[in-house]
C-alpha cells in the first residue's frame, strides 16, 4: 500500500501537470480553430457576395448593345416603330442572348412592346401578362429614374441599370431595368424621360445550384435568413415576391476545425500519441491550409478572369493599368470583331463561344510577353501595350487584326470575322483608365464607322484608330 501511495505521489503530480496541459492545450485548440474557421467563413462570403455582383453586372453589360443605341431612341421614343421593335428587340435580344422574356415601358411607364421566347410560355412566372414582370422590376425602375437626370459624361454614356434575383415558387429569375439612352447623339428624346427595358433571365435549374456548382458551394440552399443555422456561411442573394429576403447559404469549410476533431484523439491517449498527433495535426494543417489558399486562389481567379476565354475581365484593368503605367509609357488597344452577331445568330451560341476562345488564344499569342489581354464582354477585347512607341504599337495592332481577321475552323465549318481597333496613349498626368479607355472606344467607334472591312488609320481628338477584317 505504501508503494502504491509513493508510486502515486511521484506519478500523480506528474499525471495532473500532463492533464491539465492537455486541457489547455484542447481549450486552446478549440477557441484558436473556432477563430480560424469564423476568418475563413468571411473570407468565403466575401468571395461569393463580389462573384455574384459581377455575374449580375455581365449581364447588364451585355444589354448596352441595344440599349445605348441611337435607332433605339428613335424608334422606341420619337417615333415608335412596332416592327422595327420585333426585329430588333424581340428577336434579337431573346435571340442571342440568355434573356428569354422582356417588356418596353415608355416615358409614362406604359407597356408598349413586350415579347416571351414561345419556349417559356409555360414558366411559372413568364407566362403571366408582360404587366407581371414590369410589377416586378418596379423598384429596379424606380431605381434607373432616379439616376436617369443625374451629369452625364462626354461620349458614349455609361448604362443606367439595376438588377435584382428573384424567387418564384422553385424558379428564379434574373430581372432587369436598363434606360435606353443615344449612344453618339444624332438623336435627342422628344420627351424628358427615356423608355427602359425590362429584361428576365431565367436562371436554370434550382438557385442554390446554379451557384453552388459556379462558385463550389457545399450543401447549398436557399433560404429565408432568419432559417439559417447557425455555423453557415450566407449572403443575401434575391428577394420573394412577398419581398422577404432570401440568402444562398452552404455549410462553410472549417479546416481548423476539421483537424481538431482529427488530432484530439491521439493528443488524449499518452503522451507519445501526443506528441505524434502534433506532428499529424502540423501536417495536415498545412495541407488544409494549401487547400484553402488554393480554393481561394481559384475562387479570386474566377473574380477577375473571363470564364470563357481565360482572359482577364473588367475587375483587373484598374490594377494592371496603375502597375504598367508607373513602369514608362502605356498605350491602350480596344478591339472589337466585325461580322461576330451574323456568325452567333446563324450558328448558334455554342460556335459563336468555340470562335471566341479561339480569338483569345490568337491574341495571346500575338501580344508580346508584358502585353496585358482582356475581355471586356461579348466580342469586346482590349490589350495594354506597355513601353513600346506609337508606332510600334500602331504596327502591333495591324499584325493583331490581320492574325484575327483569318479563317476559323468551327466543328468543321470554316468562319471568319474581321477585327477593327482603337488606339490610345496614356498622358502622363492620368492616372485612371477611364478616360484612356473613352479615347480608344471612341477611336474604335470611329474606326468602325468609316472604314469597316479596311485598313485606313484614322487621327483626330482621339489619339489612333484603325480597323482591319
Amino acid at each position: 500500500m505504501t508503494a502504491r501511495l509513493n508510486h502515486f505521489k511521484l506519478v500523480g503530480p506528474v499525471a495532473v501537470i500532463v492533464g491539465l496541459l492537455l486541457l489547455g492545450l484542447a481549450a486552446v485548440l478549440f477557441f484558436g480553430a473556432a477563430r480560424l474557421d469564423e476568418e475563413a467563413k468571411v473570407r468565403q462570403e466575401t468571395l461569393v457576395k463580389r462573384n455574384v455582383a459581377i455575374w449580375i453586372s455581365d449581364m447588364e453589360v451585355v444589354l448596352t448593345s441595344w440599349t445605348i443605341w441611337d435607332e433605339a431612341i428613335d424608334k422606341l421614343n420619337n417615333n415608335f416603330d412596332l416592327s422595327w421593335a420585333e426585329r430588333n428587340l424581340g428577336q434579337s435580344i431573346i435571340g442571342t442572348s440568355n434573356v428569354r422574356s422582356l417588356a418596353v415601358i415608355d416615358s409614362n411607364d406604359k407597356i408598349i412592346y413586350a415579347k416571351t421566347a414561345d419556349a417559356f410560355a409555360n414558366h411559372s412566372f413568364l407566362k403571366q401578362e408582360p404587366s407581371a414582370l414590369v410589377a416586378a422590376a418596379q423598384p429596379l425602375i424606380d431605381s434607373v429614374r432616379a439616376r436617369e437626370h443625374q451629369p452625364k459624361k462626354s461620349g458614349i454614356p455609361d448604362r443606367i441599370s439595376s438588377s435584382k434575383i428573384e424567387v418564384v415558387g422553385n424558379d428564379a429569375l434574373l430581372l432587369t431595368a436598363s434606360l435606353f439612352q443615344a449612344d453618339i447623339g444624332t438623336v435627342v428624346p422628344n420627351t424628358d424621360r427615356a423608355p427602359i427595358l425590362v429584361s428576365a433571365i431565367p436562371i436554370a435549374g434550382s438557385l442554390q445550384a446554379f451557384f453552388g456548382e459556379r462558385f463550389m458551394l457545399d450543401d447549398a440552399a436557399v433560404e429565408p435568413s432568419e432559417q439559417v443555422k447557425s455555423g453557415r456561411a450566407s449572403v443575401d442573394i434575391a428577394a420573394a415576391p412577398h419581398g422577404q429576403v432570401q440568402v444562398l447559404s452552404w455549410q462553410a469549410n472549417t479546416p481548423a476545425h476539421d483537424l481538431l476533431r482529427q488530432s484530439l484523439p491521439f493528443a488524449a491517449a499518452t503522451l507519445c500519441i501526443f506528441i505524434a498527433s502534433c506532428v499529424l495535426a502540423i501536417s495536415t494543417s498545412r495541407q488544409a491550409l494549401r487547400m484553402l489558399v488554393d480554393a481561394e486562389k481559384h475562387m479570386r481567379h474566377a473574380a477577375t478572369h473571363d470564364f470563357l476565354t481565360g482572359l482577364a475581365n473588367r475587375t483587373l484593368v484598374s490594377t494592371r493599368f496603375t502597375q504598367l503605367s508607373e513602369q514608362g509609357p502605356l498605350t491602350v488597344v480596344c478591339i472589337d470583331l466585325d461580322g461576330f452577331k451574323a456568325i452567333n445568330d446563324r450558328f448558334g451560341h455554342a460556335d459563336g463561344d468555340d470562335l471566341l476562345k479561339q480569338v483569345a488564344e490568337r491574341l495571346r499569342a500575338g501580344c508580346a510577353a508584358d502585353d496585358v489581354c482582356f475581355r471586356l464582354g461579348g466580342d469586346e477585347f482590349a490589350v495594354m501595350m506597355p513601353k513600346v512607341s506609337e508606332e510600334e504599337a500602331e504596327a502591333r495592332c495591324r499584325q493583331l487584326a490581320a492574325v484575327i481577321s483569318k479563317p476559323y475552323e468551327v466543328n468543321g465549318t470554316i468562319m471568319a470575322v474581321g477585327a477593327s481597333y482603337g488606339m490610345s496613349r496614356v498622358l502622363a498626368e492620368e492616372t485612371s483608365p477611364d478616360p484612356v479607355f473613352r479615347r480608344a472606344d471612341e477611336a474604335l467607334y470611329i474606326a468602325k464607322r468609316l472604314n469597316r472591312g479596311g485598313a485606313n488609320p484614322f487621327r483626330g481628338e482621339v489619339d489612333l484608330a484603325a480597323s482591319s477584317s
